[in-house]
């Protein structure tokens, strides 16, 4: 029985020898690579293309005509049209509740990453004061900051626009800014 064990030692050696020399062999494969040797990154740069030529306007300053006046013209009731009164609408609230209002309306997320900014709307404001639409003129650069524009503008109260006072509907651009105190 021990003639049997010896005769199979040398060939139980032999199986870990040879799928050890394998996996040398695909390392040493893998590391040097398959083919030959490719030349490291090319050194290419795109040529220059010439800028194109603008026209570019010669600013002057403007030279104002000479204006002649006639005072007894101007004075003249019935000279002409009269000039219109035009008002654009405005805000009823004072600065103080305008604040309040921005406070009220701040994302806690925007406090706590401590984003400020200045948003721009352009508001449509009805004949009864009340606002019909608004859009977006300037972001702040914060996408939570410009929604939280829409909590604002829904407690704003504003005072009509007049066309030779009449209330009418007008538009007025309107600077929100959110800012930590």
């Amino acid at each position: 029985m021990s003639t049997s064990r010896m005769t199979g030692a040398p060939r139980q050696a032999a199986n870990p020898a040879t799928i050890g020399g394998f996996h040398v062999g695909a390392f040493v494969l893998a590391v040097a690579g398959p083919g030959p040797r490719l030349p490291g990154p090319l050194d290419y740069t795109l040529p220059r293309q010439p800028l194109p030529k603008l026209p570019i306007p010669d600013l002057e300053p403007v030279r104002s005509l000479p204006v002649e006046w006639d005072a007894a013209a101007e004075l003249a009731p019935d000279a002409g049209p009269a000039v219109a009164d035009v008002r654009t609408p405005s805000l009823r609230q004072r600065d103080s509740r305008l604040t309040a209002l921005v406070d009220a309306c701040y994302p806690a997320a925007s406090r706590r990453s401590s984003e400020e900014g200045r948003v721009v709307i352009r508001v449509d404001v009805d004949a009864t004061g009340r606002t019909s639409a608004w859009n977006l003129a300037e972001g702040s650069g914060f996408a939570r900051l410009d929604a939280a524009v829409a909590c604002v503008i829904r407690r704003l109260e504003f005072t009509p626009g007049r066309h030779d006072g009449a209330a009418v509907a007008a538009s007025v651009m309107l600077p929100i800014v959110f800012r930590l105190h």
